[in-house]
């Protein structure tokens, strides 16, 4: 499982969902978290990886 750490929205929502899109597409398992507040910034996480039995591409 691999996982992406965006902090204090350096990309937008839409960029963050485009990112889930393509790696859906790309056949990969997708969930994006909010992490706690570090220096007054938000975190968020977009987390992937491939599901048991299954390859990405």
């Amino acid at each position: 499982m691999g996982q992406i750490k965006i902090i204090a929205s350096v990309i937008t929502r839409e960029e963050q969902l485009e990112i889930a899109r393509l790696l859906i597409k790309a056949g990969y398992t997708v969930s994006i978290k909010k992490g706690k507040v570090v220096d007054g910034k938000g975190v968020t996480y977009i987390n992937y990886g491939v599901e048991d039995g299954k390859e990405a591409l």
